[in-house]
């Protein structure tokens, strides 16, 4: 039996695809476009099957062959438009398509299917304005003010999901992710088909250092609920499996301070790449590094602890030392792609 994965080639999808892979499994990659070149020799390297379907997340008939590549026994949702400011201005309606509607579609196709398990990513950024007040954000607790069109959809599918899978009998869980760092991230706005306008300030740095580049960083370092990628691809497909879904929403990041990350972040590049520089932007000088919101206060994650047993990294430096060699070994073509 596989598990199907929506958004496939996108980046949480892509670490989702590579754990199932990585473990031997079979999986489906569901995605308007197939896994770029470089991620699709890494993915065949692997003991598990991948099967690469693309199609619209908006079209019943591209779901419905998803479904039909191989027995389906869940689903991981990952796709998404990651929207920023300007594509929210320019394109309400396609944000609110793919995150709300195509959402939707999916939990529809599944019905269809007959796959009752269905884990969907939100994003913690669905708690909205209090993010930025004291306290952890608790899924229960915290109050939801969602503010950007990203967050509300996000938010929204969320409620949607929970009262159809009430009134379908499904099983559903879906997981708020903090801010991903680590391999497979790519930059939305340099590809036609991006539906990810973010690109973390870890990304850019190590895009620069590949480079061989100087990077000028903000006066000022932005903290946020980092978590690491590959951990997220690991979560999604424990809940995938779980003998039970105790919760219908889960926080899913790491639960550490970050303060002085990026600064530590700079010198294990430092290391790496002889050629790399950084330092901090001069007044009045414009960086070359930017971040893509303010700090954020950090999520409780001790329901997904007392729930299914996971934890994930919480060890900066293997953190850094686990992407600086995937940078150095993938990452180089990877972010020439």
């Amino acid at each position: 039996m596989a598990i199907l994965v929506t958004g496939g080639s996108g980046y949480v999808g892509l670490n989702v695809v590579e754990a199932l892979a990585r473990a031997g499994r079979e999986v489906v990659s569901f995605d308007m476009t197939l896994p770029p070149p470089v991620a699709a020799v890494e993915l065949s390297s692997l003991p598990g099957r991948v099967h690469s379907v693309d199609g619209d997340l908006l079209d019943a008939g591209a779901l419905d062959r998803a479904f039909h590549a191989a027995p389906i026994e869940a689903v991981v949702h990952t796709a998404a438009v990651t929207s920023g400011p300007a594509r929210e201005a320019s394109d309400p309606a396609r944000v609110f398509q793919v995150n709300v509607i195509g959402t939707i579609g999916l939990l529809e196709a599944a019905r269809r299917a007959g796959v009752n398990r269905v884990v969907v990513t939100s994003s913690g950024a669905a708690y909205g304005e209090s993010l930025y007040r004291p306290g952890l954000m608790e899924e229960d607790a915290t109050p939801v003010l969602p503010t950007t069109l990203y967050a509300t959809t996000k938010y929204a599918a969320e409620r949607t999901v929970r009262r159809l899978a009430e009134l379908w009998r499904m099983e559903v869980a879906c997981t708020r992710l903090g801010t991903l760092i680590g391999p497979w991230e790519r930059d939305g706005s340099s590809h036609a088909q991006g539906v990810r306008d973010n690109f973390g300030p870890h990304s850019q740095l190590a895009c620069i250092a590949v480079a061989g580049g100087e990077a000028v960083l903000p006066a000022e370092e932005c903290t946020r609920d980092w978590v690491y990628s590959a951990d997220v691809g690991r979560a999604l497909v424990m809940l995938a499996d779980a003998p039970s879904l105790p919760h219908a929403v889960y926080n899913l990041s790491a639960g550490i301070d970050w303060t002085g990350d990026i600064a530590a972040w700079c010198e294990v590049l430092a290391a790496r790449f002889p050629g790399f520089r950084h330092r901090t932007a001069q007044p009045g000088e414009v960086p070359n590094i930017h971040y893509t919101d303010r700090a954020r206060s950090l999520m409780s994650v001790q329901r997904l602890e007392a729930d299914h047993g996971f934890v994930a990294m919480r060890d900066r430096a293997a953190i850094h030392n686990a992407f600086a060699d995937w940078v150095g070994q993938v990452g180089r073509v990877w972010y020439a792609s």
